[in-house]
């Protein structure tokens, strides 16, 4: 095969080295900041103590009916 035949394939190669470097670096940086430490303990962060974890706490506001009066 000639090389023309894979000219047209270099965009589409230059852009998955591209995001190939992306990803790489995303998990560098995510490795750094210590993301990828504690995973268990991680996911308990986002719960609190007026939120605990395994409670359902959301509730929809109690909807009331629109009253139609005929006049």
């Amino acid at each position: 095969m000639s090389v023309e035949n894979y000219l047209s394939l270099l965009p589409l190669l230059l852009l998955a080295i591209f995001f190939f470097g992306v990803a790489i670096s995303m998990f560098y940086w995510s490795a750094k900041k210590g993301q990828l430490k504690n995973f268990d303990q991680q996911a308990r962060v986002i719960f609190t103590d007026e939120e605990p974890e395994g409670e359902i706490s959301d509730q929809f506001p109690e909807s009331k009916a629109p009253s139609h009066k005929a006049n």
